[in-house]
């Protein structure tokens, strides 16, 4: 299906036609399209003259076909070349647009002429200036048929946005803190801070009531804000504010209120998926940006094990490795470091509705789970073997290994989170069709293999 400049194959036959497949092509071109013409804009092609015009044929848009006064050549003693040509147009479902002239023709051209007759409307001209008018129209015609009904038609477009749930209200409330004291505590137990913020304070006056916490919480503006019920005795928060001034307050009326409102809701969210993930063992790395996915078994050698997890997408089960462990080459008894799967997130509001981009990324760490800052190159290899199917396949295994709905029954290790659930993955339907051997066409030939089965074509989102 042709989007900007559609192919126009000109099928006539041509020392008398001179001045008619001229027209032709200044039609064509006139129409913005591409004049698929033997005599003009035909390569040179290590085949023969009936293959190669049949070829053109079959890759073109739309097929013209100027009915003259000869019949032509006959290359296999039967049909003339023109015959062939529209023939093959016809079997391949390609639009026919038909211009006939008032010549006179010979036996066999008169009895092709009624052959087309009834099949298709034809245009009568008597010169090639009529016939250039008549087919630049013939041809706006039919492009614009076309390209309406290419853009009128839409499918959906599955994003890497996932629409989330959180509490309808958040609790704030005024820290209450004795920051010499904490100082005090942490000179004690050896934990000194460099230049320590206010949060820092908050977290270590817990610590000072052996209080252990989730860091599902923020302290701004001398304020903790949380989505727990800071109302509540039993919640630990309550121990390091004033009570008094717990208040809960509407999310919206939160974050609508300024940018810097909006900026602290989002890091608020971001601490609350610290949250959901640190009991699934994927870490935040700050410098980095991003989550990854921990090791979580040793072997007797006190070596890091690989890590997978069994899923479902679809009907099929697979097996995910989210860590792969990459021994040294000149010790194998020896982790050289571990290729983990990662990924990058984001929190956006549209139209009142939040969403948590996911983003699939890699990283490589140490056998002491610190950074491998050496791996950059290793990252840029995998990202360009990547194909579109493993990209997403790895983003539906990140989304469905955080989805409380589905996690409970597909991962045992899983608890469900109370302040952040996502949902399905959002898509949109207001988007041109693009046929799916475009998207397949992008696949390795392997992976192309894996898009068909005996019904077809596979669904590549399964959703």
């Amino acid at each position: 299906m042709f989007i900007t400049q559609p192919k126009i194959f000109i099928s006539s036959t041509i020392w008398d036609l001179p001045n008619e497949r001229t027209a032709a092509y200044n039609a064509v071109n006139k129409v913005g399209g591409f004049p698929v013409m033997s005599e003009k804009t035909m390569e040179a092609q290590s085949t023969d003259s009936l293959t190669a015009c049949l070829s053109k044929v079959m890759e073109s848009d739309i097929y013209v076909l100027i009915i003259g006064g000869r019949y032509g050549w006959q290359p296999e003693g039967k049909e003339s070349i023109t015959e062939l040509e529209y023939q093959t147009a016809r079997s391949q479902n390609i639009p026919v647009l038909v211009i006939n002239t008032t010549y006179p023709k010979d036996p066999l051209q008169k009895e092709f002429e009624g052959q087309v007759e009834p099949n298709y409307f034809r245009k009568t001209v008597s010169d090639a200036f009529e016939l250039e008018k008549e087919l630049e129209k013939a041809l706006k015609t039919e492009i614009d048929k076309k390209q309406n009904e290419y853009f009128n038609r839409t499918e959906p477009v599955y994003t890497n946005l996932v629409k989330i749930q959180f509490p309808s209200h958040l609790y704030i409330a005024d820290l209450d803190i004795d920051k010499k004291a904490v100082k005090q505590y942490n000179k004690e137990i050896k934990r000194p801070f460099f230049k320590p913020s206010l949060h820092d304070y908050a977290v270590s006056a817990l610590y000072m009531q052996d209080i252990s916490f989730p860091h599902d919480w923020l302290v701004w503006d001398g304020k903790i804000i949380t989505f727990h019920n800071l109302q509540d005795d039993s919640v630990g928060l309550t121990k390091i504010i004033d009570r008094g001034t717990a208040e809960p307050f509407s999310c919206d009326e939160f974050y609508e209120t300024s940018a810097d409102h909006l900026s602290q809701f989002k890091y608020l969210l971001k601490k609350c998926l610290e949250t959901k993930l640190h009991k699934l063992k994927i870490k935040w790395f700050k410098d980095e940006r991003l989550f990854a996915f921990l090791p979580i078994q040793k072997d007797d050698l006190d070596r890091w094990q690989p890590r997978s997890h069994s899923w479902t997408k679809t009907k099929k089960s697979a097996t995910r490795k989210v860590v792969d462990v990459k021994y040294d080459l000149k010790d194998t008894t020896k982790v050289f470091n571990l290729r983990c799967n990662a990924f990058r997130t984001g929190f956006e509001n549209f139209d009142n509705d939040w969403y948590i981009s996911l983003k699939p990324e890699w990283i490589f760490l140490w056998n002491d789970l610190r950074v491998c800052d050496y791996a950059f190159k290793n990252i840029q290899w995998l990202k360009k073997t990547e194909r579109n199917m493993h990209v997403f396949n790895h983003f539906n295994f990140i989304l469905r290994y955080l989805q409380p709905s589905q996690t409970e029954s597909l991962f045992t290790e899983y608890r469900d989170y109370p302040f952040l659930k996502l949902e399905k993955i959002e898509k949109f339907d207001f988007a041109p069709i693009v046929p799916d051997t475009v998207w397949n066409s992008l696949e390795a030939i392997g992976a192309q293999k894996k898009l068909k089965d005996v019904d077809g074509d596979v669904d590549l989102f399964g959703l």
